[in-house]
């Protein structure tokens, strides 16, 4: 344990330190986002097309002793969103990390 009554510093003696002390610092942070869904606007480029082509994706299981197309739409979807967070915070917590006076012994 340290007794300031046992130093014996002449007084003409200087002492200089530099004390470093590392601690870690908590800081409980809470966010909760949203998101709001305005009104979606859907709107057609254009007229609808005929395609003699056959899709690999979405039609590959049509008859090939029928008349085969598909009819090809291109749209503009609006989706208005608007985004937000609440964010709150609790009490800091510092640990100070300091050792038990036994360690300095």
């Amino acid at each position: 344990m340290f007794d300031e009554d046992k130093i014996d510093c002449p007084l003409d003696f200087e002492c200089a330190a530099i004390v470093e002390k590392f601690l870690t610092v908590y800081l409980p942070v809470t966010t909760t986002p949203s998101a709001k869904v305005g009104k979606i606007k859907t709107e057609c480029c254009g007229n609808p097309m005929i395609s003699l082509k056959k899709p690999t994706k979405c039609c590959d299981n049509m008859n090939d002793e029928s008349c085969n197309f598909t009819i090809v739409q291109k749209m503009k979807i609006e989706i208005p969103i608007s985004f937000n967070a609440i964010t709150k915070t609790d009490d800091l917590c510092i640990d100070c990390e300091f050792k038990h006076d036994k360690d300095y012994e």
